[in-house]
């Protein structure tokens, strides 16, 4: 189901997962046609960023607590899937002819850098005794002091135009980061996934391929990710992005 914004939905024949992933976005629509409204009517209307970011902020810090409170529940390992690649593998087919989704990630000659108190980044803590370590050893008047970044371990990818930040070196004193709501670290790349929308949708369970419908997802998706990911291309229709 392709989910368009129209009172002729029935919304009787959605499943739970469809029905809460049409609220989310009629309320992102709304946020974004409430913000162009007063920009019209007031043309100093002009906030540091788009409001539509605190709206995949709501989303992403369930996604950190989740994976956080489901380390603390282990004995030892987190049982949640890695949040490398945060929609689809690189390798996924989403055309006719055998492109990939990562074909159509689009890598930017930009730089950036996150905002550990405000900014939507996705570490994945997956080792109990790490985060204990890191815990309990960073922070002001702890062993390792203040939290700072840590050039040479941390690893950040900036997903446009969402404005999501992918971990992929450094997730346990990233948490920290994030958990005392302080410091910055720099991106290693920027890429813009724009172009996916046009062969790609997020359902409410999985990831479907527009061209056959199939579901191009190997299980059920994390839906505050598939929810981010379908923001997306709301921001694309209405050219808006992070950078």
């Amino acid at each position: 189901m392709l989910f368009k914004f129209n009172t002729k939905i029935n919304r009787n024949r959605m499943t739970p997962k469809q029905l809460e992933l049409q609220n989310i976005l009629t309320f992102a629509k709304s946020v974004i046609n409430s913000y162009d409204d007063k920009k019209i009517k007031r043309p100093d209307y002009l906030p540091i960023k788009h409001p539509i970011f605190e709206v995949i902020n709501i989303l992403a810090r369930k996604v950190q607590a989740d994976y956080m409170v489901s380390l603390i529940s282990s004995e030892d390992e987190s049982p949640k899937e890695s949040l490398f690649n945060l929609f689809l593998p690189n390798r996924t087919i989403v055309t006719p002819d055998g492109k990939t989704f990562g074909d159509f990630k689009k890598i930017l000659n930009v730089k950036s850098t996150a905002n550990l108190s405000v900014d939507p980044v996705l570490p994945w803590p997956w080792k109990r005794e790490r985060l204990i370590g890191t815990i309990t050893n960073i922070g002001k008047g702890r062993l390792n002091g203040p939290w700072k970044e840590d050039k040479m371990n941390y690893r950040l990818h900036l997903i446009l135009p969402i404005g999501i930040f992918e971990v992929t070196g450094g997730n346990h004193s990233i948490s920290i980061g994030l958990l005392q709501s302080t410091g910055t670290i720099a991106t290693k790349t920027v890429e813009d996934i724009s172009e996916v929308y046009n062969y790609v949708f997020f359902n409410g369970q999985h990831y479907i391929r527009k061209f056959d419908k199939a579901i191009i997802s190997e299980k059920e998706e994390n839906f505050e990710l598939g929810a981010i990911f379908e923001i997306g291309r709301l921001m694309k229709e209405h050219s808006i992005s992070y950078l």
